[in-house]
Order: structure tokens, then C-alpha cells, then sequence
């Protein structure tokens, strides 16, 4: 009996951290600082096109970016395009761009936020904060 609630609560942790790993993780040691947009252009009336900057703190691999719409309840993920060609980015500062947004320059700067996700090791993604 007590070998099982052992084994039950040790599954109960694994699969909490794993749930939550990524996100404490990010906010403890995000792979990134946050982005700073340093030039907007727009492409047509539904989307921009934008340069900025940033810096990698840690060496992970890169997974994916989401661009968001909304609040942290309630959103839509935007269509995001990677103009600037396929880049290995060591540690330190980097610029970015252009990128593609299918927001307006309005929706970008008051209602849009950025994750970045990288695997830094087998537990789970690392979710850094990039914009908003």
C-alpha cells in the first residue's frame, strides 16, 4: 500500500512538473530578454513588417515564436513570417527582421504579446517572454 502511494505521488510530481516546468523555468531563467521593436513598416492595411532587437542569454534550441492577440485568457494566435533568412544565434545581442505580422500597427503596440519556446534540455520547452 504504501509502495503505490509512493509511486502515485512521485507521478503526481513528475507530471506536474512537466505541466508547469517551462513556464517557471522561463520566468526564472528566460533564454531570452524581452524584444525591443526598433522599426515598423506597413505592408498593407492588415499587416507590418518589423526590425528590432534582443539578446540570448542561454544557448537552447530554438522551437517556435507565438505571436499573440489578446489578453493571457483570451487570444488568437497571429500569422507570423520569417523574412530574414535561417540564422544560428550565439549567446549576446542580436537583432531580428524583417518579420511579418498579420496585425496592424495599433493592434501590434496595445493588445500583442510574444512567447518564445526553446528546448534547453528533455523535460519539457522553456517559454520565454519576447514582446508585451
Amino acid at each position: 500500500m504504501v509502495k503505490i502511494l509512493v509511486i502515485s505521488l512521485f507521478l503526481s510530481v513528475a507530471v506536474f512538473l512537466r505541466s508547469v516546468g517551462g513556464y517557471v523555468e522561463g520566468y526564472l531563467f528566460p533564454v531570452v530578454t524581452p524584444g525591443q521593436i526598433e522599426r515598423i513598416d506597413f505592408v498593407d492595411g492588415i499587416s507590418v513588417r518589423i526590425w528590432g532587437n534582443s539578446a540570448r542569454l542561454r544557448q537552447c534550441q530554438f522551437n517556435r515564436l507565438e505571436w499573440r492577440l489578446g489578453d493571457r485568457h483570451a487570444y488568437s494566435v497571429v500569422d507570423l513570417a520569417f523574412e530574414e533568412s535561417a540564422k544560428v544565434r550565439a549567446s549576446g545581442d542580436f537583432s531580428f527582421g524583417p518579420w511579418r505580422l498579420h496585425l496592424t500597427q495599433k493592434q501590434l503596440r496595445e493588445r500583442s504579446y510574444a512567447w518564445v519556446y526553446h528546448r534547453c534540455h528533455w523535460l519539457w520547452l522553456t517559454r520565454s517572454r519576447f514582446y508585451g
